[in-house]
Parts: structure tokens; C-alpha cells; sequence
């Protein structure tokens, strides 16, 4: 019988998973202990030490290389429907960008404090939703 070692540890199930296809798709046997226990009940996450990448013993340097491996960059392969004010990323030129007119960190304090919001701080702030890449214009 085979016998399974830990080789890594996850907070979050869609890492885990995402790391389980991973050595699935090169015909790796695996398996994810306590996935189902910390999805459900995730306060119990510590105390259970996560969930658990178990391999087999025979094969935890291929699996730990093919961790390791450095994943390519994609390139941007899709643009949204083109908009009069799209603006698109300086750093990956996807244009499926959003720009913030007002602080949110103000809005929500004057929110608390006051009881209604007041947006009279501007800022020309723009989010790239596939990058993740944050400027100002």
C-alpha cells in the first residue's frame, strides 16, 4: 500500500484544488485531506493546520517540482465591448478597467460618522479587473 506525505498546506480550497489539478493532469496520485471539514466549518482551519496536498511517498520530488514550476504569463487574449470612456491598462492593455470618482475610504467614514456619505473628495483612480493593476490619471 502507498503511503501518503504532506506536501503542502492551503488556507483556501481553490489554491488547493487549483495545485491538486495541477499534479491530476500529470498522473500524479493525490488527494486533499480535510478539504470538505475546513470548506464547511472554517473556523476550525488552524486547528485542523489547513487542508493537507497529500502525495504518494514515491513521488513527492516530481510533485514538488512541478509545484515549483514557474507558470507562464498569459497574455491578454480577450477586450470587452468597446465603450466611449473605457480606459485600457497601462500595464497589460485590457480594457476591462473601472474608474473611481470618489474615495470609498471617505465615503464610508462619513458614512459612519455622519450617518450619510459625502463624495466631495474627487480622485481619477482606474482598477484593471484582469491585472489587478492600480493608477491615476
Amino acid at each position: 500500500m502507498n503511503d501518503f506525505v504532506t506536501i503542502s498546506t492551503y488556507d483556501d480550497y481553490l489554491t488547493a484544488n487549483f495545485d491538486k489539478q495541477k499534479l491530476d493532469e500529470k498522473g500524479i496520485n493525490c488527494y486533499l485531506a480535510d478539504e470538505n471539514t475546513v470548506t464547511a466549518k472554517w473556523i476550525l482551519k488552524n486547528a485542523l493546520g489547513g487542508i493537507k496536498l497529500r502525495v504518494s511517498e514515491k513521488r513527492i520530488d516530481e510533485a514538488l517540482r512541478i509545484l515549483n514550476e514557474r507558470t507562464e504569463e498569459i497574455p491578454v487574449d480577450f477586450q470587452l465591448e468597446k465603450k466611449n470612456d473605457d480606459v485600457n491598462c497601462p500595464n497589460c492593455s485590457s480594457n476591462n478597467t473601472r474608474t473611481e470618482k470618489y474615495s470609498k475610504i471617505i465615503v464610508g467614514w462619513t458614512w459612519l460618522i455622519l450617518g450619510f456619505p459625502l463624495t466631495a473628495t474627487p480622485i481619477k483612480e482606474h482598477r484593471c479587473f484582469y491585472c489587478g493593476h492600480r493608477w491615476e490619471t
